[in-house]
């Protein structure tokens, strides 16, 4: 216990506390100048801004490093042969996507999948009606004079609907405006019967699945879907203008589902289960009937075979067509298509730029590959700018940026 405290308390508290030193004498005094230690709290604060330039630097240097001459040659390279996907010009299209993203000296890879596409074998289309010669249409597009790219042209694969079922039909011609739900709904208030008949639609306001798919519920036994010129070419068509010609034809697909038709919601990964092809087609995603796209020309001239009433005012044409009636009859087409629905491998690109300080979250920027025909507009000046893009980040780092996040960059296959 220690002893009680005295009234002189500090001679127990004087071994606890040591005494003070002795002043130095004047001439040891050290007096701090404010100069060194504002300077010091300065680069302190402004370290960062001395050692990175400002992320406003690095937005104008990027806008400035490119030029329309490298995204040109890109599109070039894409678009020199028609590639649909699963073909062989596809899978050059690829190689030229790696070959730029690996000079880049970004991590590259392909990853394939195994996947349920569409190809047209054989398809006919003919139209007869009662005191008219039958007309068998050609199915096919027109090159212009002078052409560049007429040879090139006959690797497009033929017009048509991909994923349409094979099969045929002999039927009149019912028309159906753009082929929605409240058009047969229209049609049946009009006393107009489709089952059993060939749905002649034109493109607009709906997906081209659709308006295949709503035809086979009205009980259309084949559908018919044409570029309407009222629609397609407001102005001077190709190579005049940039509208629809007269024999152009919209081709694509027909499918309503997500993905791999036969992987129904989950990856298409190698060795991963599958539905049958023929399980796939069955499905209520599938339009289960024949169809064929035509061109509004070849649409036309069906048309003026149609008879029944007349169509209602915002079910015509344009400026020079035919007065459109309902049907049916007594224009009867006789359809015929067979498809090949094959598991073909497609290639989606994928490269990837690491983020500095957030790697693990993402920015995702994409665009497909694949088109219909030569792809010039849809998708391949998507893809010619992001193989521009992915040049000039590039530039940008060997100027010592980092993305903040990581940069995925994908070039997607199949999406058409």
């Amino acid at each position: 216990m220690p002893p009680p405290l005295g009234d002189d308390d500090s001679c127990l508290l004087t071994p606890l506390i040591p005494a003070s030193p002795p002043p130095l004498p004047p001439r040891a005094t050290a007096r701090l100048h404010p100069l060194p230690l504002l300077v010091g709290a300065l680069f302190a604060t402004y370290y960062h801004l001395l050692v990175a330039p400002a992320p406003s630097y690095y937005q104008s240097l990027f806008l400035s490093l490119g030029c329309n001459d490298t995204a040109a040659a890109h599109l070039r390279a894409l678009t020199v042969r028609p590639h649909l996907a699963g073909t062989e010009a596809n899978a050059l299209a690829a190689d030229h996507v790696v070959s730029t993203l690996s000079s880049l000296s970004f991590p590259t890879r392909v990853t394939p999948y195994e996947v349920l596409l569409s190809y047209p074998v054989r398809r006919s289309l003919s139209l007869s009606a009662p005191g008219h010669a039958t007309t068998t249409f050609a199915l096919v597009q027109d090159t212009y004079p002078g052409d560049p790219y007429a040879a090139a042209s006959a690797e497009v694969v033929p017009t048509f609907l991909a994923y349409a079922a094979s099969g045929s039909a002999a039927a009149e011609v019912v028309y159906a405006n753009y082929g929605r739900t409240e058009d047969y709904a229209y049609l049946a208030s009009r006393g107009v019967n489709v089952t059993g008949k060939v749905a002649l639609a034109r493109y607009g306001k709906v997906y081209r699945g659709d308006i295949v798919i709503n035809a086979r519920d009205a009980g259309a036994a084949a559908a018919v879907i044409f570029t309407d010129a009222k629609d397609y070419t407001p102005g001077k068509a190709f190579p005049d203008g940039p509208w629809m010609p007269a024999t152009g034809v919209q081709v694509g697909s027909t499918f309503k589902g997500v993905g791999d038709p036969t992987t129904p919601m989950w990856a298409s990964s190698e060795g991963c289960e599958r539905v049958s092809v023929a399980e796939a087609m069955a499905t209520d995603d599938m339009p289960g009937i024949p169809a064929l796209p035509v061109s509004g020309r070849d649409g036309e001239e069906i048309l003026r075979l149609v008879g029944g009433d007349v169509a209602p005012e915002d079910w015509q044409g344009g400026e020079g067509a035919p007065v459109y009636h309902l049907g049916p009859g007594p224009a009867v087409l006789n359809l015929s298509y067979t498809g090949n629905e094959t598991i073909a491998t497609i290639q989606n690109v994928i490269s990837v730029i690491e983020g500095k300080e957030e790697p693990d979250r993402y920015v995702i920027l994409g665009n497909h590959r694949d088109a219909w025909t030569f792809g010039a507009a849809d998708p391949n000046s998507g893809t010619a700018a992001l193989l521009e893009l992915a040049e000039r980040l590039s530039k940008l780092q060997t100027k010592g940026w980092r993305p903040r996040r990581t940069i995925i960059l994908c070039n997607w296959d199949a999406e058409e």
